[in-house]
């Protein structure tokens, strides 16, 4: 994506400056990748506050140069007041123009060192968002501004603004959330998380993302939802009904010796439908209903699911047990039946000491 051309032209779209050809352009740049969507947010909100009409530019300039010219090229002009108003007179007939665009310049040099991203993914324009919380042991639902309904798995985080005066509704998520999207074909619905971005207008699908885990996954139960990776964003993904997309960072997953940046594993396949006890369930979503289910699962692949399901720490101490594998359908149980139950299967002893659970 280009990001500097996209910041040119939302500028002179907002300046009333952009001729026909400009607009075709900049409609199939923000078409190309979700990710797009946060210049064009970004921007309007830049445009419209009052600083902005109040604010001396030749002030600004200097401020602006002053902070940035060991990253920015700086066309070479004179720096006395003379030569600058003259300039700034020719090239602009409104103040208001002029600062605007050196502040979309700052923006562009911040952009090229990797900052703008990482910050603005994690609070709007404005820093007017609500963050959503679901601390381990407890699950949550909640219906956001605009009908889409919301459940938040045990240890998750969500983030969103008003979506009043948006083009877009824009969530960040950390861990894992059932979605059931409100259609509006006028704003599309754009979930972000550490490793991928999901756009959808309406429809209901899982995302589990949490940042201490090697796989995201996005499970889509109707409707379709287009899914990037965010490190390879001119890529698409566009999953059906029963469908699932498993991101996996190999260099987390294989450690150093993997130096490719974009070095990603991408696998797509369908939903797992697991049956205990003559029912089915869906593995992805039955937590939305207060059931945990797991199919074949090593001990140590449960004990993540298992510390955020009961809000425990668990350490296992013996390696034969981590490779123990269990297939079951957890509702009401506490740990401690649980553990009961699984020692029935496969053979272990565990004690709990200063509020941690020790398996062995």
């Amino acid at each position: 994506m280009n990001d500097n051309r996209i910041i040119v032209l939302l500028t002179r779209k907002m300046a009333g400056e952009i001729n026909e050809l400009e607009q075709e352009e900049l409609t199939k740049l923000l078409s190309e990748s979700p990710e797009a969507i946060y210049y064009d947010e970004f921007v309007k909100e830049l445009w419209s506050q009052d600083t902005v009409q109040n604010s001396d530019p030749q002030a600004f300039y200097q401020r602006h140069k002053a902070k940035y010219q060991h990253k920015f090229d700086f066309v070479a002009e004179k720096d006395d007041e003379n030569s600058f108003n003259t300039k700034l007179e020719k090239r602009w007939s409104l103040r208001r123009k002029w600062f605007f665009y050196s502040a979309a310049a700052s923006v562009i040099s911040v952009l090229l060192i990797g900052f703008f991203w990482r910050r603005y993914s994690d609070q709007d324009a404005l820093g007017n968002r609500i963050e959503i919380v679901a601390e381990k042991g407890i699950r949550k639902q909640w219906i956001l501004p605009d009908g889409t309904k919301v459940w938040l798995n045990a240890d998750s985080r969500l983030s969103y603004n008003d979506f009043k005066d948006a083009r877009r509704r824009l969530v960040s998520l950390e861990g894992e959330a059932y979605f059931n999207v409100a259609k509006d074909r006028n704003k599309p619905f754009i979930i972000r998380t550490e490793e991928i971005s999901i756009r959808v207008l309406g429809t209901a699908f899982n995302v589990k993302a949490y940042p201490n885990e090697q796989k995201t996954e996005a499970t889509l139960i109707k409707g379709a939802i287009e899914l990037s990776v965010n490190k390879r964003p001119k890529e698409r993904i566009v999953l059906k009904p029963s469908e699932k997309v498993a991101v996996i960072n190999s260099k987390q997953a294989m450690g150093a010796r993997d130096k490719q940046p974009n070095s990603v594993i991408v696998t797509i396949g369908n939903l797992s439908k697991v049956h205990v006890e003559d029912k089915e369930y869906i593995q992805e979503t039955s937590w939305i209903d207060n059931k945990l289910i797991f199919k074949n699962e090593t001990m140590e692949e449960l004990i993540p699911k298992l510390e955020r399901w009961y809000n425990v720490n668990i350490q296992v101490s013996a390696q034969k047990v981590k490779s123990y594998r269990y297939t079951a359908n957890i509702a009401g149980e506490n740990i401690t039946q649980l553990l009961n139950a699984m020692q029935l299967i496969k053979p272990f002893q565990y004690k709990i000491e200063d509020d941690e659970i020790i398996i062995y």
